[in-house]
């Protein structure tokens, strides 16, 4: 019961952090978009789009260690907690240096030959993907400290620090539009001082906090589990750069073959599904480390339960949200944006329709990590998905159109969807009929009919308020019930009331 405790309070903290962020991101978009104007902001989303692409990768390498840090916290002992933190920790600079060498090699690659920016704005490029260079490494070498608040499941401090982080972002917002000049070099600036404050202080909390997070290399070095973690983080970060890669690039074709405008569509259609889908990520967030130290503890069949739960209740959590976003993604987007750039729109509801797919059987992939046999599966889940790139430069130029490399994404995921569950029976025993039963098709149903209902109901209306509207009461009221009757069994429901119920309590505690 005390971790069904901890999973309730850390769910509400996110979800807190989660509407706050919402907002505050809102406003910020909308503010730096119109200080900058559509081609500085989509010069800093091609450059500096490695800042969206570093969620990727931190979650990846916290996600690393993270999972050593269950394993020796499951095992009570405390030096081994500190020799995993130590060796993490060094191993991460090493990493870090690597790819700051590696992003650098990129950089002149990307200005030299490949990158279309008006003459004019190539020293306000560079100087912003040097300002990212720093922030890589910044967040690289502090992944360790977030993956010990994690794993404490201490999401409380994350939380707030986070929006601390939201409200200096809104303040380098409003202070462009005050600004007169080198406003792109500005806002880069600012942003990568609120990394690294963001970072120290998260650093500062686990050394105060954590008895583990003490650096002593020169006693704590395990050179035997460095050769493991070594393995691990070199297949994960293998994935990660794979992935990384795919979306960069994704972001230098359009640049190649229809200029620097259509990298503000991009940007503003990424950042919107991002919102939509920390909906169900912040579940995830409250579970996983749940998952990790049931494996740690050796219950395998535990950790199989919580991907599958973690699995429908993530997908049920993205779809309640991203289908009536998807039907008023238009209306959304303009009350947004004073000025919609071309192809935003339909960016945008192709990758929700991507992100729902990924929401299937991403979380078979967090428990082939916290068993720990990643190589096969990174090798072949990355080779299909840097396939997108050959692909969509070939019918880029063949004559297709900028959608054609979303749709081409969307048809990827489907093969992973199945490589994933190959994979999930493989390493983890999972019974991939009781998987799709249980963990899928459970959503497909009462996802068909809100889809239908809905878009029967939103034909009805014309485009404005009473039909956005309309649309959210009924998409949310639809789905709902429609989860509740044929995505949950009989013993789910008891849980939830049971839940309820506590938090109740709880609520009560408080007043």
């Amino acid at each position: 019961m005390q971790s069904a405790n901890r999973i309730i309070i850390n769910t509400g903290v996110l979800y807190a952090q989660l509407i706050i962020g919402v907002v505050f991101s809102l406003f910020t978009t909308r503010i730096v978009l119109d200080a900058l104007g559509e081609t500085d902001y989509g010069i800093y989303m091609l450059v500096a789009g490695v800042v969206s692409m570093l969620g990727i990768l931190n979650s990846n390498m916290a996600n690393t260690s993270m999972r050593y840090m269950a394993h020796s916290m499951g095992s009570g002992d405390k030096e081994n907690i500190k020799k995993t933190f130590n060796t993490t920790i060094y191993l991460h600079f090493i990493i870090g240096t690597i790819v700051v060498f590696l992003m650098e090699i990129g950089g002149w690659i990307m200005f030299e030959y490949l990158l279309k920016i008006p003459a004019e704005k190539v020293f306000d490029a560079k100087v912003i993907f040097q300002f990212m260079v720093i922030t890589t490494f910044v967040t690289v070498i502090s992944v360790p400290y977030d993956a010990v608040i994690n794993a404490h499941e201490n999401m409380l401090v994350l939380a707030v620090v986070e929006i601390f982080g939201y409200v200096l972002k809104l303040a380098v917002a409003l202070y462009l539009t005050i600004g007169q000049s080198n406003l792109l070099i500005l806002y880069g600036f600012f942003m990568l001082l609120i990394q690294i404050l963001l970072r120290v202080i998260k650093q500062w909390y686990s050394k105060v906090r954590y008895e583990e997070c003490k650096i002593r290399f020169n006693e704590y070095i395990d050179k035997v589990l460095m050769k493991k973690i070594l393995s691990f983080t070199g297949w994960n970060l293998f994935g990660s750069i794979g992935a990384m890669s795919v979306t960069q690039i994704r972001g230098i074709l359009l640049n190649m073959f229809f200029g620097v405008n259509l990298n503000a569509a991009q940007g503003l259609s990424s950042s919107a599904a991002d919102q939509v889908n920390l909906v169900s990520v912040n579940l995830t967030r409250a579970l996983n480390p749940q998952l990790l130290k049931s494996e740690g503890n050796g219950d395998r069949q535990r950790m199989l339960k919580i991907t599958e739960l973690s699995t429908k209740f993530s997908a049920f959590l993205f779809a309640l949200f991203a289908v009536p976003v998807f039907f008023e993604a238009s209306f959304l987007l303009g009350l947004w944006l004073k000025n919609v750039p071309d192809f935003t729109v339909i960016f945008f509801q192709i990758l929700l329709v991507n992100m729902m797919l990924e929401k299937f059987t991403f979380q078979i992939t967090e428990a082939i990590r916290a068993i720990g046999e990643i190589k096969r599966f990174q090798v072949t889940e990355t080779f299909f998905r840097l396939m997108n790139v050959p692909i969509a430069f070939i019918a880029f130029r063949l004559g297709a159109g900028p959608t054609s490399i979303f749709n081409i994404a969307l048809l990827i995921s489907l093969v992973i969807f199945f490589n994933r569950l190959y994979f999930g029976h493989k390493i983890a025993g999972m019974e991939v009929g009781h998987f799709l039963r249980n963990g899928v098709a459970k959503i497909l149903l009462p996802l068909l009919l809100t889809l239908i209902i809905t878009f029967v109901i939103r034909n009805i209306f014309n485009e404005g308020l009473v039909r956005l509207l309309t649309v959210l009461s009924t998409s949310f009221i639809l789905f709902t019930v429609f989860f509740w009757l044929f995505g949950l069994n009989r013993n789910e429901r008891v849980q939830f009331d049971n839940i309820l119920i506590l938090a109740k309590k709880k609520i009560q505690i408080f007043k």
